[in-house]
């Protein structure tokens, strides 16, 4: 036999005490890939540095709500960092309210460029969607580093007019003045009605349009007020021939075109210079899921699509056929359609879908107007999301080369404008597979020929 030793516990009492209490202290985890530091808590404040993904940080203090916190230290330094850019952990509770520092005097306004061709809207541009949550300062560094000259962002209607007439703008003036202070274009996809707007037998588990496109008008007139000379264009609705995107209603191009005509004229009654980009995605859904769009495209101009926009808007997703590849002889297509959709459409491809959207403008007389492909990309994915498998078939080099080719392509046409490559710096569920930020892709499109 042999004696343990009796002061075990005790000499590891105080080890044990010390994690408990380092483990209790109030952190910041970095959560975006490069993330701003700032002399205050606000956009407006300047940058004093930056972190990177994982990065921990001590929080020593707050602002009023704690959508701020003061961190330490960068460069040894305090500074302030978005709540919404990092996760917050330890005992917050002993967190102190802190006066902010005062805030800078305000940069004088850049002058309004000069109004763009709205009637056709003729000019090619190069352009990204953002996540519009993410630090301004970083969205802004990205899209110059690329030196693009468009930013889109989608724009929830139900999350600024939570009552009718009540419109708070939220965090929408810093983000258009952010790019608009630094020389990009602003494209606003304006969307999702409120609850109160939506008829009463609604399907509110899914997003859906207006009961009255007045409604949408008076909120879209009042975006124009506001933002005239700041932002340059404004995509009307998103992927309305989808049911999800229609609120399991069914899909009806002819209510769509009142909806998109109604907003016309308020927009340009409010900023004439704004440019309204009509809306649809591509498919081979058969009703009630969805309708072919190049169907719903014929059936929009039959409604008079061409009096109330001054750009077509397409989403012509590349999923795993090349940019340049024709969609009736690809052969890399298996993965892409299955269960309700055609064995081989046209939505296979973004050649495809950009042809056929131009081929109904040009038979309805419309060949004096541009497509924005407001939304295009190639996934790239390990672990897919459901629906997604496709992006298995895609590398990080096809991507990078994919995106630069349908750019070349665009430009080259002549009658294609502003394209928006979806996405920037998304992070979580199925749009991380199509986010670029910190691929090749980011990398070949900075270094391409514009």
């Amino acid at each position: 036999m042999f004696n343990l030793p009796i002061t075990t516990a005790a000499a590891e009492s105080p080890a044990r005490e010390l994690a408990q209490a380092e483990s209790e202290k109030p952190t910041a985890v970095v959560q975006g890939n490069v993330v701003n530091v700032r002399s205050g808590p606000g956009v407006t404040y300047g940058i004093i540095g930056r972190v990177r993904s994982g990065q921990k940080l001590l929080i020593t203090g707050k602002n009023n709500n704690a959508s701020w916190w003061r961190v330490c230290c960068v460069d040894t330094r305090e500074g302030w960092i978005s709540g919404s850019l990092v996760k917050a952990g330890g005992d917050l509770s002993q967190i102190s309210v802190v006066a902010a520092p005062p805030p800078p005097a305000p940069a004088p306004r850049a002058a309004a460029a000069p109004a763009p061709n709205t009637r056709a809207a003729g000019f090619f541009g190069y352009g990204i969607q953002v996540d519009p949550s993410a630090d301004k300062g970083f969205l802004v560094g990205a899209i110059q580093g690329m030196q693009f000259n468009w930013m889109k962002f989608q724009l929830p209607w139900k999350d600024l007019e939570g009552q009718p007439g009540q419109v708070d703008w939220g965090g929408t003036d810093s983000l258009v003045d952010a790019m608009h202070n630094n020389g990009i274009n602003v494209l606003a996809s304006i969307v999702k009605a409120p609850n109160w707007a939506r008829a009463g037998n609604s399907d509110l588990s899914v997003e859906g349009p207006p009961a009255d496109p007045g409604t949408y008008a008076n909120f879209v007139r009042g975006f124009a007020a506001r933002y005239c000379g700041r932002v340059q264009a404004v995509e009307v609705w998103n992927e309305q021939n989808l049911h999800r995107e229609w609120g399991n209603e069914p899909i009806d191009p002819a209510r769509y075109v009142r909806l998109l005509a109604a907003a016309y004229g308020a927009i340009k009654s409010a900023c004439p210079s704004m440019i309204v980009v009509s809306g649809v995605d591509p498919t081979g859904a058969k009703p009630p899921l969805g309708m072919d769009d190049i169907q719903y495209l014929q059936a929009m101009y039959r409604a008079g699509l061409r009096r109330y926009s001054d750009a077509v808007g397409a989403h012509p997703s590349g999923y795993n056929c090349p940019a340049d590849a024709d969609w009736r002889t690809v052969t890399d297509g298996s993965a892409v359609f299955r269960g309700p959709y055609d064995n081989r459409h046209h939505s296979w491809c973004f050649r495809g879908t950009m042809e056929g959207y131009r081929n109904v403008m040009v038979a309805n007389g419309d060949s004096g107007k541009r497509i924005w492909p407001t939304e295009f990309g190639w996934a790239v994915s390990g672990n897919p999301f459901p629906g997604y498998e496709y992006a298995l078939d895609n590398t990080a080099g096809e991507q990078a080369e994919w995106a630069v080719r349908a750019y070349q392509l665009g430009r080259s046409w002549g009658w294609v404008g502003p394209m928006f490559l979806w996405n920037l710096n998304f992070e979580n569920g199925e749009q991380s597979a199509f986010r670029i930020w910190g691929t090749p892709t980011y990398q070949a499109l900075s270094g391409m020929g514009k």
